[in-house]
């Protein structure tokens, strides 16, 4: 295994953890603690809790994001080093794109103390259901793109393999 193999690697693991962590964050704010403490608390104590969550939270959310910005890029860049068809690869790969910027919207918003924010929090039930709901498709959509590059690394292999 080489330098660039290894470097690859790294950029994988990177940017598979911090999917896990922004998507599961919210999946567990979503089904476990949002019922939780619905009815439970009283409105200032809820608010109180809201805050230290997200204070806490928001950190995790950003460089979770900035990580998966970066190592999706370079994940990206490796598939033009191993030639992969752009086609279907391609508009996969701009829809997923598309698909991770607006659940990073949603993440970032959700974890706002921004007035701008207000009204999307205040549906935060709703929006995380988003939020997971294209997670689930991004991951799907990444699951045939791999498929792909790896029937184009098959391919080539096979094909220098009969030259």
């Amino acid at each position: 295994m080489n330098t660039a193999d290894v470097l690859g690697l790294v950029s994988r693991w990177i940017h598979i953890l911090s999917a896990v962590l922004v998507v599961g964050g919210a999946a567990f704010n979503r089904f476990a603690l949002m019922p939780a403490v619905e009815g439970v608390l009283d409105d200032q104590t809820h608010q109180r809790l809201r805050e230290r969550i997200v204070a806490r939270w928001k950190k995790v959310v950003h460089t979770c994001v900035a990580l998966l910005f970066i190592s999706g890029a370079y994940n990206f860049y490796l598939s033009f080093q191993h030639k992969v068809p752009p086609l279907p690869y391609h508009p996969m790969f701009g829809l997923k794109l598309l698909l991770a910027l607006t659940v990073f919207y949603f993440a970032i918003a959700l974890t706002s103390t921004s007035p701008g924010f207000a009204r999307l929090r205040a549906n935060g039930r709703k929006w995380l259901t988003v939020q997971i709901t294209l997670a689930i498709i991004i991951i799907l959509i990444s699951g045939v793109m791999k498929t792909v590059h790896q029937s184009a690394m098959l391919s080539a292999a096979t094909g220098a393999a009969g030259s």
